[in-house]
């Protein structure tokens, strides 16, 4: 699952009408495909290292990973604490 494709999951209006229990769960769906991602991603920037040793656009993107899953996390934290 690309980033871009985890970021339109997260904001589709289908999440806005679930209840903040239900959007929990699904927020704790996403960080776990996004993590499953983020190891793809740390997988292939060491092959490219050990390949080519020009890890720029693969390290990006893998930084774009972890700060997707960083947001994905505070999401989730925010909404516990408003359902508590």
């Amino acid at each position: 699952m690309s980033t871009q494709s985890i970021i339109e999951s997260a904001n589709s209006q289908q999440t806005a009408r679930r209840s903040p229990a239900a959007q929990v769960e699904r927020l704790d769906q996403l960080i776990r495909e996004a993590e499953t991602r983020l190891e793809e991603q740390e997988a292939y920037v060491r092959e490219i290292a050990l390949v080519s040793g020009s890890t720029a656009v693969a390290s990006f993107e893998l930084n774009k990973m972890q700060l997707l899953i960083a947001l994905l996390r505070e999401g989730r934290d925010r909404l516990s604490e408003a359902d508590a």
